[in-house]
């Protein structure tokens, strides 16, 4: 009984830290706002997050934790299309953060401290190990070239996404940069390689329903769903 009433109260610390900087941005959100609007004390709120900084690895975490499903979720994410799904997971991050300013705060948010980047590039590699993506591709993976591979690609999305309007990149153009690179200079791919994993990562992005992703991440804290904290 008393870890549900735990969970449950997490549930509603997260789900309020996420609207509250969805709507105002991190620096504009205070432990006491989120106790206040979570209905509890501020001492309270810190024996379950002393930090800010906790709250926010933990909301970008079931973040991409729910984007992940979402992507697997796609029409065209074939299995035996690591490159392309991953290429798909980066857009889908892209798209969503270019064309909502709330969800723009947190995602810009994730790419500002060296913490928070470690943790998408963390949280990516999880993503790439829990759904197997390399284990049945022709050349063999190094888990340390690839755990290297996505750190350095995590940091030039970090990069690149704050650019995005700098260089005129679209969501795509940037999923495929970060693609390429990871593909190319890490795991030792052909450029016809390369051209067939942009290709079908295209694909599976054209079967993507946006729509369906954003209602997701509207209720990823909602009673019942899986919460990661």
């Amino acid at each position: 009984m008393a870890r549900r009433k735990n969970m449950k109260r997490r549930r509603v610390i997260l789900s309020n830290t996420f609207h509250l900087i969805r709507e105002n941005g991190m620096d504009n959100v205070s432990l006491q706002m989120i106790a206040e609007k979570s209905g509890i004390s501020k001492s309270l709120l810190q024996s379950y997050y002393p930090h800010k900084a906790k709250l926010t690895n933990d909301i970008i975490r079931n973040l991409c934790n729910t984007l992940g499903q979402q992507v697997n979720n796609y029409d065209m994410a074939n299995s035996n299309a690591p490159y392309a799904r991953t290429k798909a997971f980066i857009y889908t991050i892209a798209i969503l953060g270019m064309h909502d300013e709330g969800l723009d705060r947190i995602i810009s948010e994730a790419f500002v401290s060296n913490a928070t980047l470690d943790n998408w590039g963390v949280m990516l590699n999880d993503w790439i190990n829990v759904n197997h993506l390399f284990d049945d591709v022709d050349v063999d993976v190094e888990e340390d070239e690839l755990e290297t591979g996505i750190a350095f690609v995590t940091s030039g999305i970090g990069r690149l996404y704050h650019d995005c309007k700098k260089y005129h990149l679209s969501a795509e153009a940037l999923a495929d940069y970060a693609t390429s690179a990871l593909m190319f200079s890490f795991l030792h791919c052909s450029s016809r390689e390369i051209d067939r994993a942009l290709k079908e990562g295209h694909e599976i992005i054209e079967s993507a329903d946006i729509e369906v992703v954003h209602r997701a991440i509207d209720t990823m804290f909602d009673e019942g769903k899986e919460i990661f904290s």
